[in-house]
């Protein structure tokens, strides 16, 4: 196993456990302690966790924007299964806008086959991943780059996105509860979003589990701006429920071979 692939199963058990330790990780991944001692003292360099003595610890999400590479990591597996189920939904002839978070990114893998599209962004990474597809048309927005997201942000990208015809949006989140809505941690990477939402015929929201319970500084739209929601199966029934109360349609996708269903679907 790679070091980078053997470092993403370490990030999967501290999502999973919250906790992690070098003895147990060498076991698991027929490696040397020392070996599992760097992969930790990297990941913490990297901010996503805490080393302590004879492991490590997950650090909480926090209010701050969070590197883009670091992210992308965070319930990884999760988040493809989204993006999968995501790509399903985009049917040839489509105009999409798809926004600058990772699980959107994971989405666009799926797509890359796909024809005839019209594919709006302002995130660099998604227009990077669609380069040399001669069936999708890439509409970047153009803006100021924001490093930490490598996205673009400002009045140049909020113009741009409100002169489209937009079909469907494909957006995710700092957080979402039925209060506060969907919200971000930032106040002008909720413009750029809540600009996507107001141009758009059909708004999915594509959030993972620990997404839920979360209201982060910015308000982006209300929970009934949503049309789907495409989730995993860690988040609560109860969560669940108030979406599909609220009119939602909900999706549901899981891991195979974990006993759950791996795609289940259910409407308001």
């Amino acid at each position: 196993m790679r070091a980078e692939d053997r470092r993403q199963e370490i990030i999967r058990h501290l999502d999973e456990q919250g906790i992690v330790k070098v003895a147990e990780l060498s076991n698991i991944f027929q490696v040397t302690e020392e070996t599992i001692r760097r992969d930790l003292e990297r990941l913490e360099s990297e901010g996503y966790l805490k080393r302590t003595h004879g492991g490590a610890v997950k650090i909480a999400s926090t209010q701050e924007e969070t590197a883009f590479h670091i992210r992308n990591m965070r319930n990884r597996y999760e988040k493809q299964l989204i993006g999968r189920k995501a790509a399903e939904l985009v049917q040839p002839g489509d105009v999409i806008a798809i926004d600058a978070s990772t699980t959107a990114l994971q989405m666009v893998h799926y797509i890359k086959d796909k024809k005839d599209l019209v594919v709006i962004t302002h995130a660099l990474k998604v227009v990077m991943a669609l380069v040399g597809n001669p069936d999708i048309t890439v509409i970047c927005t153009g803006g100021t780059l924001h490093p930490r997201t490598l996205s673009f942000v400002g009045p140049l990208v909020e113009n741009a996105l409100a002169s489209y015809n937009i079909k469907k949006d494909f957006i995710s989140c700092k957080g979402v509860t039925l209060e506060e809505g969907i919200t971000e941690s930032t106040e002008v990477q909720a413009r750029v979003k809540a600009e996507m939402v107001r141009g758009a015929k059909e708004i999915i929201l594509l959030a993972d589990h620990d997404k839920f319970g979360t209201a982060a500084l910015a308000t982006v739209a209300p929970v009934k701006a949503v049309h789907k929601l495409i989730t995993d199966n860690g988040t609560t029934r109860e969560e669940l429920t108030k979406f599909r109360l609220a009119g939602v349609e909900v999706i549901v996708v899981g891991r195979q071979g974990t006993g759950q269903e791996s795609d289940l679907q259910a409407s308001g």
